[in-house]
């Protein structure tokens, strides 16, 4: 099935909440990177001001990302970098600087960023990178937009009753060999025992389907599905 992949992405954006710390040894620099993540739907859960703060947020908060300064007194990113990469080497850690020194470079990288934002920033290069590394990959929001599907479908024939859920599944077994889940793909299959069960009453309940799944089908995300069952 063809879907609006702009729509998977909006989607995403909205119904996955991003979590972050982020680190910075300068107040000003660090509340306004706060205010822009937050303002864009990103969730700042923790706010820290060199490395050991860095280390201690990530590993209390476990956040989906950390945004971390590198050049920082004390204990600088790549203090961070190194214990937080010690005990967990696949975090997602976007690293933000201006300019370091070749050796300083050399340190970062060998630590492996997940992404490199380079001073001044720009606001879309961080929102893109974030939910490039955030958003799950495509076969993820697949499947994330088929349990949506199903579970719709669930609720629509949970609602004519248990005795008739049961009779819908039964029939999907015993005449098509498929399940509830394989309608995503086989809703040819779901039509004819949905019609062949309830005849004059098919078309109240795929009125009550699409009720239940209109914040995806109002955006076409659905649309062959439903096609299919409304032809």
């Amino acid at each position: 099935m063809s879907l609006n992949d702009n729509f998977l992405l909006n989607a995403c954006k909205k119904a996955i909440l991003i979590r972050a710390v982020v680190v910075d040894d300068e107040k000003d620099t660090l509340q306004l990177f706060t205010e822009l993540l937050t303002s864009n739907g990103i969730k700042v859960v923790g706010k820290g001001y060199n490395g050991q703060d860095a280390v201690f947020l990530f590993q209390k908060l476990k956040p989906d990302v950390l945004f971390l300064d590198i050049l920082m007194p004390i204990y600088d990113g790549v203090f961070a970098m190194q214990k937080i990469r010690d005990t967990n080497p696949d975090a997602k850690i976007i690293v933000i600087y201006d300019k370091l020194s070749i050796e300083k470079e050399m340190e970062v990288n060998r630590l492996k960023p997940s992404a490199i934002i380079r001073e001044p920033i720009d606001v879309n290069e961080i929102l893109r990178k974030t939910h490039k590394l955030c958003v799950p990959s495509g076969d993820s929001l697949d499947l994330m937009k088929k349990t949506i599907v199903v579970l719709a479908m669930k609720n629509t024939f949970l609602e004519l009753g248990l005795e008739e859920f049961d009779k819908i599944v039964l029939l999907l077994q015993k005449d098509h060999n498929c399940s509830l889940e394989d309608c995503y793909e086989n809703p040819e299959a779901l039509k004819q025992v949905l019609k062949d069960l309830f005849g004059d009453s098919y078309n109240e309940i795929m009125s009550s389907l699409k009720e239940n799944i209109k914040n995806i089908s109002s955006h076409k995300s659905t649309e062959n599905f439903l096609n299919v069952l409304s032809s």
